[in-house]
């Protein structure tokens, strides 16, 4: 169950999401507002099942922030955050749909799990109050049903509900209607009637075969993950139409959709090499293996997130660009991969050298970034990549354009600005991390390269940001 914090106090936030033991009950907190805004702003990229709100709040208060949410998204759960005294405003936040709140009172180690306990059974309840009228359709015709979909990204959102048979079809969850069909099969005239329908100009109709007695419940949870993940990969704005999908083909192809943990340190290691970028079959080989994981759309943005960071340690950051939130489907990310491989390799290659010597050369790159805290060396270096010492040292010259001492010496300066920039780490914890024997020779390289001594470096980002 994914969660959404709003609260204005940063600190009472953060620490709310640092000590809940939301795992424990199912829940992941994708993200966090400081006030209703921000949290409608989130709620326009991201889908939501939990919004736990306060209600005291600047330029959005909670309760305009809920009476928003319950119109343009009924099917997000909300609870209250708040202190005891605003009971007024607890009992109008109930009223609007509110399903609980949480007094800040009870935010104490030995209460934590029961708060969240709490809201995890009467969320059940709710479901299986909702589900309720799906289980009694599943007995009158347990076998098919007409399903609509919104887009990745949530393009039918804003849609009314789509009609069938003269009448509006409820929507059973964020951007999913359901409608169970009378009788088996469906008529050519309303077989017409789904492939005319406009809402396939922003989503996606699935007429689905093979229910059974499955209950209504696990039918929309499934679709949901189904909406989440799978559409992600197979939505193509230019293949309109009625897919057909069989149930128990739908369940066995989400149950086989699962990343483990080793699969994805995998995923990182190659797509953090930039072996990709020199190699077609590498990045081809790649791709393929992301299209037979089907990671998340949330895994992917992690996966080249990471990946990025270790790219800017060879190629400046504006060379290229991480989209956050711009690519809704695997074809658009498809498409991103392709243009980012020709804007790196644009980059990376001089045609005097052959695709062999990049590898190589690249290869060695990527290898002293590895660790910074070393001794590092270029008969070392040499010896991983295969290349004679004096052969390296040319090409590395050549292609990278320096020497390869110099290029060591400016690597760790790199990387000990970003450590004082992004960290509050002692200076001689940042000497050691970069190479640098003690703290008072690295203040003077440091000073003797920028002009500043390490700590009025860090001062001036601080200032800064």
């Amino acid at each position: 169950m994914r969660v959404l914090i709003v609260e204005d106090d940063r600190l009472v936030r953060k620490g709310f999401i640092s000590l809940m033991p939301w795992e424990h009950f199912g829940m992941e907190v994708i993200g966090e507002a400081g006030n209703g805004e921000e949290a409608l702003s989130f709620l326009n990229h991201q889908e939501v099942d939990l919004l736990i709100t306060d209600l005291a709040m600047p330029r959005m208060s909670g309760i305009e922030l809920i009476r928003t949410v319950r119109q343009l998204y009924p099917r997000i759960w909300t609870v209250i955050l708040t202190f005891h005294q605003d009971f007024e405003y607890i009992q109008e936040a109930l009223r609007l749909g509110a399903i609980d709140y949480i007094a800040k009172t009870e935010l104490q180690q030995d209460k934590m799990e029961d708060v969240l306990g709490r809201i995890e059974q009467r969320i059940r309840y709710e479901m299986s109050q909702q589900a309720r009228t799906w289980e009694e359709a599943d007995k009158e015709n347990p076998d098919q049903a007409i399903v609509w979909v919104s887009a990745p990204g949530g393009g039918a959102l804003n849609l009314s509900n789509p009609i069938h048979r003269g009448n509006p079809v409820e929507e059973c969850a964020p951007g999913i209607w359901l409608y169970t069909c009378e009788e088996k099969g469906l008529t050519d005239e309303e077989m017409d009637c789904l492939h005319a329908d406009p809402f396939l100009r922003s989503g996606i109709i699935m007429l689905l075969e093979g229910i059974g007695c499955e209950s209504g419940k696990q039918v929309i949870s499934t679709l949901q993950e189904y909406k989440d993940r799978l559409m992600f990969y197979e939505w193509d704005r230019d293949r309109a139409g009625v897919w057909k999908k069989n149930w128990s083909q739908l369940r066995e192809t989400m149950n086989h959709m699962r990343v483990t943990h080793e699969e994805e340190q995998l995923l990182k290691e190659t797509w953090s090499s930039l072996q990709w970028v020199i190699h077609d079959l590498q990045f081809e080989e790649n791709i393929a293996v992301l299209e037979k994981k089907m990671p998340t759309p949330q895994q992917l943005d992690t996966l080249f997130v990471i990946a990025s960071t270790r790219w800017e340690r060879v190629v400046p950051a504006g060379v290229w660009k991480v989209p956050q939130g711009e690519l809704l489907t695997w074809k658009d990310w498809k498409n991103w991969l392709s243009r980012l491989r020709q804007d790196l390799e644009a980059y990376l290659f001089k045609p005097s050298y052959s695709r062999e010597v990049h590898s190589c050369v690249w290869k060695a790159v990527q290898i002293i970034n590895q660790d910074l805290s070393r001794e590092i060396t270029l008969r070392e270096i040499a010896k991983k990549v295969n290349l004679s010492q004096s052969y390296l040292s040319q090409c590395f010259r050549d292609i990278v354009g320096g020497s390869f001492n110099e290029y060591v010496r400016q690597a760790r300066m790199d990387w000990a600005k970003k450590l004082l920039a992004d960290t509050d780490k002692p200076i001689y914890w940042i000497a050691t991390q970069t190479g640098y024997p003690n703290e008072k020779y690295f203040s003077r390289v440091f000073k003797d390269r920028t002009g500043m001594l390490p700590s009025a470096f860090r001062n001036q980002c601080h200032e800064r940001k």
